[in-house]
């Protein structure tokens, strides 16, 4: 059951969420203040957030922050009384997801909350390779298999790009790449994408660079050349741990 956090200092917003959420199978929490929020989410790790952007205390645009920042695959909704585009841009270059106007109708939330839950529930993996027809094949397995949605990088620099832009739930890592390797990359993604899992692949197949991959944050590796039905495993036992299979 995908629990939703509805974040108004107007507890009738709170109790309208609740009532149109609750009875089509989500735990709805919720909070009338941004302190409260965090110590919800920190707590209870709700997947969807709907966020007042001006409220007493921590306003919605800084606890949006705090939130992209402890987990950035959470999808924060914004909600506004106003058509503020300065507020608007500045709630998207934090993160925010989508926005809704009060008063606000209850089949127009469900259908950004529903749209939302199928983006949650499919996997998000970026595979990282500067071998083209790797990538590809990669690719291909996971959309296929997994019913997943998968991202390309053919560097290292490319692949930290996406990683600071967007969210996955898996990373499939060269080791070996020019410019930036793939150790570098795991290194500084994990001090700012926690709750990705790394997956490190190298033809070098010995436990020095095993042992690296592991100790930069990659919670596997696996020597290249590995046929697609064993990485397809690894895979699936990965995605089957956080849920997502």
């Amino acid at each position: 059951m995908i629990k939703l956090l509805a974040v108004d200092d107007e507890p009738g917003i709170c109790d309208i969420l609740k009532k149109t959420f609750s009875p089509i199978g989500f735990t709805v929490l919720t909070a009338t203040n941004g302190e409260d929020a965090l110590m919800l989410i920190e707590q209870e790790k709700p997947k969807i957030v709907f966020l007042d952007i001006r409220m007493l205390g921590l306003s919605g645009l800084e606890v949006l922050k705090e939130i992209k920042k402890k987990d950035r695959s959470i999808k924060v909704i914004m909600i506004t009384v106003m058509d503020d585009e300065k507020t608007k841009r500045e709630a998207k270059r934090l993160g925010a997801d989508e926005f809704v106007t009060k008063p606000f109708l209850s089949e127009n939330l469900e259908e950004i909350v529903m749209k939302m839950v199928g983006e949650i529930i499919k996997p998000r993996i970026l595979v990282v390779d500067d071998e083209k027809d790797v990538v590809d094949s990669l690719s291909n397995l996971i959309t296929k298999k997994f019913n997943g949605i998968a991202e390309k990088a053919l560097s290292g620099s490319e692949a930290l790009d996406k990683l600071k832009k967007d969210s996955f739930d898996l990373v499939l890592m060269d080791i070996k790449m020019p410019g930036l390797s793939g150790i570098d990359v795991i290194k500084q993604a994990v001090k700012f994408t926690p709750q990705t899992k790394f997956v490190a692949i190298s033809a070098y197949d010995s436990k020095e660079v095993a042992d690296e991959a592991l100790k930069a944050g990659a919670i596997d590796f696996i020597p290249k050349p590995t046929s697609i039905e064993a990485l397809g495993l690894k895979i699936r036992q990965i995605l089957s741990q956080i849920g997502k299979v």
